[in-house]
């Protein structure tokens, strides 16, 4: 069939006894949080405070929760999707070490943090420091940049975003979807 779609034959007398979508019935939106996406550059204050940028603010309303991630980033979660994660990782033996390195990793140096009114959140500096982030000083400004993901934020130091993307090649990003079985078809 063309476009790829499946067709299930039928005898031309037979009824089907269940329409296969009930009328009125409305489709599930799809959960905003997952749809997290996007750029931006924000400068750094001298008390480690940033910008949250608006399409984000909205979705976080006034607080949300700031932990380590990889590669020296920061993860930002909603409040409810950080309760899940804490949730799974609670259910993990204290007895296994991949499950306490995995505690200890995220939960260990997570901070609730609120935004504020005029939508700014402050990074708490063991986690500024944990992602390279320095605070600005008389001759050098501090940028962060904030990345849109499904279910989170990244925050990243400028520099180490950089660092980071510069050794992406896209040879590893290939394996990665093949490792993965991703197929990204239209």
């Amino acid at each position: 069939m063309p476009g790829g779609e499946k067709v299930e034959e039928q005898a031309p007398d037979n009824q089907v006894s269940q329409p296969l979508v009930e009328a009125g019935t409305a489709v599930a939106e799809p959960d905003p949080l997952a749809m997290l996406q996007g750029y931006s550059e924000h400068s750094v204050d001298d008390k480690g405070r940033i910008i949250m940028p608006q399409r984000f603010r909205e979705l976080f309303d006034r607080s949300c929760v700031i932990t380590r991630g990889w590669n020296r980033s920061l993860f930002v979660f909603h409040p409810s999707t950080w309760q899940r994660i804490k949730s799974q990782l609670s259910q993990l033996s204290f007895t296994n070490r991949d499950a306490v390195l995995l505690q200890r990793f995220f939960v260990s140096v997570a901070s609730e943090v609120d935004i504020d009114s005029q939508g700014r959140l402050a990074i708490p500096a063991h986690l500024r420091d944990l992602a390279d982030i320095r605070l600005p000083t008389s001759e050098t400004q501090s940028t962060v940049v904030i990345i849109g993901a499904p279910y989170r934020l990244e925050i990243w130091s400028k520099q180490v975003w950089k660092e980071t993307n510069a050794e992406i090649e896209d040879g590893a990003v290939f394996a990665a979807a093949a490792t993965l079985n991703v197929k990204l078809e239209l």
